[in-house]
């Protein structure tokens, strides 16, 4: 479903510098695939006329600021991202008119900052951003650093569900040139009990490597799956929601990709604890890729 690079893109932006992120490498996503973008910002639907006029001013600002031009940002060729770029303005609260915008639009990808212009620590997941993700039928990049450089190291946060598939081939398709690393991290049952009941460290390594090598088989085939194989493959033990920020940190990676559930009848992602975490606290862009629908 998501083996292929994006076709239409939507960027979401408030208009603020932080956002100007996600415009700017939403436009080298673009360039790099051949992709239409369209850029839209939301207006409380009570706002003065006058400053809704000043709004699309500002938005178009935006736009030729960050989007032109892109040169070489994703392996572009110094395309003019600029250069056809759609702009438009939604009326109505911010969530769901983004995503009634990504609906007529049929985009395949959402492009968000990770704050915009509230930075207060723990945004992401209480703000749009978070909401986005739950209720997107699609992939959703949340942005946190400048597109001033290529995605050159993804993180593919995997596991042995068709969902962490989905999630990995979305990332390779996204990032074609860049160094694929997967990721799994796999738990002792029950560890924090056996530290209580005395289990020494020598005996709670040798648990954690055990579950490791069970574990690698079913990755490695995971992995062989994927086309092009990743570059390298990881099996950690450890718990996914701590592991998978800080290995993001420790080889610097430049975004990591990961799944979340299935939809609810209620059609929102069942965002799963280990998307969530790795949203707050990856110190880089986060894809995350939704399942499929029950």
């Amino acid at each position: 479903m998501y083996s292929v690079p994006p076709r239409r893109i939507l960027a979401a932006t408030d208009l603020s510098e932080e956002s100007g992120g996600a415009v700017g490498r939403a436009a080298a996503l673009a360039a790099r695939h051949g992709a239409r973008l369209r850029v839209v910002h939301v207006v409380p639907p009570d706002v003065d006329p006058d400053l809704v006029e000043f709004a699309g001013t500002l938005l178009r600002s935006q736009v030729h600021r960050y989007t032109g031009p892109v040169r070489d940002a994703e392996g572009g060729g110094g395309t003019d991202a600029g250069e056809g770029v759609e702009t438009g303005l939604r009326f109505g609260r911010v969530g769901p008119a983004l995503l009634d915008e990504a609906r007529k639009a049929d985009a395949d990808l959402l492009v968000v900052g990770a704050h915009g212009a509230d930075r207060r620590p723990g945004a992401l997941i209480g703000g749009t951003p978070g909401n986005l993700v739950r209720a997107a039928r699609g992939p959703v990049l949340v942005v946190r650093r400048p597109a001033d450089t290529a995605y050159r190291r993804v993180l593919l946060a995997v596991d042995d569900s068709e969902v962490s598939r989905e999630a990995a081939r979305a990332g390779i398709a996204l990032t074609p040139g860049a160094e694929h690393l997967a990721l799994h991290v796999s738990i002792v049952p029950g560890e924090r009990l056996l530290l209580q009941r005395g289990v020494d460290d020598a005996g709670l390594e040798q648990l954690r490597h055990a579950v490791v090598e069970r574990a690698r088989p079913d990755i490695e085939r995971l992995v062989d799956a994927l086309t092009p194989r990743p570059d390298d493959v990881l099996v950690l033990p450890g718990r996914a929601q701590e592991v998978v920020p800080a290995r993001a940190a420790s080889p610097g990676a430049d975004l990591v990709v990961v799944g979340t559930g299935t939809r609810s009848g209620f059609g929102y992602a069942l965002l799963g604890s280990v998307a969530r975490h790795v949203m707050a606290e990856a110190p880089c862009d986060v894809l995350v890729v939704p399942g499929t629908e029950r």
